[in-house]
This record gives structure tokens, C-alpha cells and sequence, in this order.
């Protein structure tokens, strides 16, 4: 493999956490370097695969500072750059060419701290993929204003810099939302769509929402006020706001599919802690 080059466009770090995701990194990072950001970081958390190897060869920027969560790895990144934008992507993650044009386009005209783009699945087949698109088209769709945003997005760097240094490994993009709410900075989410690829099978979903209420019980560990909202958010949005309003558009499914998902999230949430 040959070292891509590519023309910088946009005063923007784009920034990816990875941990083994030697089959997504490539086509992640082509999406990325084809939006023309002036920097590209990956950081990787202590891969055994091929991750490392891939995005050096691509030709972006690497660092390996270890296990820290992702948090903390984030932290390292936009502390460490110098440029006003950061976008934080996922390796899962595919941007449309034009992905940070029209995000950043409206970060600076809506003067928001950070902005989220809609998200779709990448060719949803399975049962489990179908109801991951379902979900985002209910759940990330644009919004001029509201308290929490996911990835990937982008943020205004000096926002990011005046984070606490405490932001853990689960949810650390619902702690960040918590504090720039609490700083009054404005977020919302944009009309740019990326694609991700979402897991396809039964075992690795259910595995996943149950470290998602592992999550969110640590979460209102740290931040009890939010205790009310969490519960709110597991025991009725998930399951009934989010499960029974694509049958309107003929998804009569995905109720079924919310029920694992707010089901094992519970799961999680009341397990106890090791």
C-alpha cells in the first residue's frame, strides 16, 4: 500500500479513536481524506491487528499512547492540535465527500460549540443492521438545538480544550454534552449524513447494549441529577418512543428490535459491578 497525499481544504484535525479495527480503518480513512481536512490522527489504544500499520502506510498521523479509554484518548488529540476545528469520527464511520463542508458551513453560520451529522446504515440486511437505521433515522435527525451529541461531529476546539480532564471510557461523548451544557455552549445536529457500519449479528448487539447500561450506570454515578432523564431514556424512549413510531412508516418490526436493545441496556444498567 501507498502513501495517499491529499489537498488540504478545511482548518480541521480529523480525529479517530481505534482499538483493532484493521477491517475498518482503510475505508474509514479513505472517506476522511477525501473531505481535504488539513490533519488526520489516528489514536489507537493498543491494536494487535493491522490497524497501526494501515494508517501509517495511508500516510495520516499515529499515535500510540495505550489503553487509556476513550476519554483520555481523545483528550491527547485535542489538546495536542492546533488548528480551530476537531472532528471526532469513528472507525466505523464513512463521510460523503462533502461531510465537513456542509457541517462546518453550519457550525459557523448556527455559532455552535459542536455539531452532529444524521446517520444511516451501510447496506442494513440483516434484522439487527435494519433496526440500527431505523433507530438513527428517529434519533439523529437534524436539530437546531439540544443537550447531547454523539459522533461523528464536529466541535470548536477551544470548546473541547476547556473540558475536564476526568471525561471517562463510557459515554464520553454524553459527558462532554453534559459540559458544554453546563458552560452554555450551543450544540445541535446537521443535515450532512454519514454511514456506518453497524454490527449484524445478535450476540455482538446484545453484548454491546449491555456495556452501553454499564455505561449509563456509571454515568449517573458521577452525575446523579441525570439519574431521572437515564432512567426515562431506558425504560420509555428506547423502547416505546423509538420502538413503535417506524411502524408508522411500515417498520413493524422494530419494536421487537427496541425491546433487546432497552432490554440488555437494563441488563447492564442493574448488573453489578465487578
Amino acid at each position: 500500500m501507498t502513501a495517499y497525499t491529499w489537498r488540504v481544504t478545511y482548518p480541521i484535525s480529523v480525529q479517530i479513536i481505534t482499538l483493532n479495527e484493521e477491517e475498518n480503518i482503510q475505508a474509514c480513512l479513505e472517506s476522511v481524506l477525501a473531505n481535504q481536512p488539513a490533519e488526520v490522527v489516528v489514536i489507537d489504544g493498543g491494536s494487535v491487528d493491522g490497524t497501526v500499520e494501515i494508517a501509517r502506510e495511508m500516510g495520516v498521523k499515529v499515535l500510540t499512547p495505550g489503553r487509556l479509554g476513550r476519554g483520555a484518548s481523545r483528550r491527547i488529540g485535542y489538546l495536542e492540535t492546533t488548528l480551530p476545528f476537531v472532528a471526532f469520527v469513528d472507525a466505523d464511520d464513512r463521510l460523503a465527500p462533502d461531510w465537513i463542508e456542509i457541517t462546518l458551513n453550519e457550525l459557523e453560520i448556527g455559532g455552535y460549540s459542536a455539531l452532529q451529522s444524521c446517520l444511516r446504515v451501510i447496506d442494513p440486511g440483516t434484522f439487527w443492521e435494519k433496526g440500527w437505521n431505523q433507530y438513527f433515522i428517529e434519533t439523529v435527525r437534524p436539530t437546531a438545538d439540544t443537550k447531547m451529541v454523539g459522533h461523528p461531529a464536529v466541535y470548536v476546539t477551544t470548546a473541547l480544550q476547556g473540558c475536564p480532564d476526568d471525561i471517562g471510557h463510557e459515554h464520553e461523548d454524553t459527558q462532554m454534552s453534559v459540559d458544554f451544557e453546563r458552560r452554555g455552549l450551543r450544540q445541535g445536529i446537521g443535515s450532512a449524513i454519514a454511514m456506518r457500519h453497524c454490527p449484524s449479528d445478535r450476540e455482538e448487539n446484545l453484548s454491546k447494549w449491555r456495556a452501553y447500561g454499564r455505561g449509563y450506570r456509571d454515568f449517573v454515578e458521577g452525575h446523579p441529577d441525570r439519574k431521572r432523564a437515564i432512567a426515562k431514556h431506558m425504560w420509555w424512549t428506547i423502547p416505546v418512543v423509538r420502538g413503535w413510531r417506524p411502524v408508522i412508516r411500515g417498520q413493524l418490526a422494530q419494536p421487537i428490535w427496541a425491546y433487546f436493545m432497552a432490554s440488555r441496556i437494563l441488563i447492564g444498567y442493574y448488573s453489578r459491578k465487578k
